[in-house]
């Protein structure tokens, strides 16, 4: 008889989310600085950085606790604060969800997309979350 086990994901928090937004274990950590200093002009040679950060940022919250949807401000599932689902409350909680998420998501690969708005908005994210 084969025994299989299943990893059953926990919730994280908005603390949790920060750390791994700021320092994504395994990767290196990420040039949010640089990023956010980038320019039309000098932005495509990092593009694959990024979008690898982002991506492994997505990879980690499906791995602990989100459903395997894209994450934004319309998907939260495994953000809980004190052993409840966030909920977020009104344009001034939204708004810095969509901007590191369903904005990257829907502009990436688009002839304007914007790295140093993309990585400006994840810096925002990460400020914000503390304060959820």
């Amino acid at each position: 008889m084969i025994v299989t086990t299943r990893r059953i994901a926990m919730p994280f928090t908005p603390a949790q989310l920060a750390a791994q937004m700021q320092n994504p274990h395994p990767f290196p950590p990420p040039n949010l600085a640089t990023w956010s200093a980038s320019t039309l002009a000098n932005q495509a040679p990092m593009l694959a950085a990024y979008f690898a950060y982002w991506d492994g940022v997505q990879n980690w919250i499906t791995l602990n606790g989100g459903n395997g949807a894209p994450f934004g401000w319309d998907n939260l599932i495994g953000l809980e604060k004190n052993g409840q689902q966030v909920v977020l409350l009104g344009p001034q909680q939204t708004a810095p969800f969509n901007d590191a998420f369903n904005d990257v998501r829907t502009h990436r690969g688009s002839p304007g997309f914007r790295l140093f708005q993309a990585s400006q908005a994840a810096e925002r994210l990460i400020r914000f979350l503390p304060n959820l």
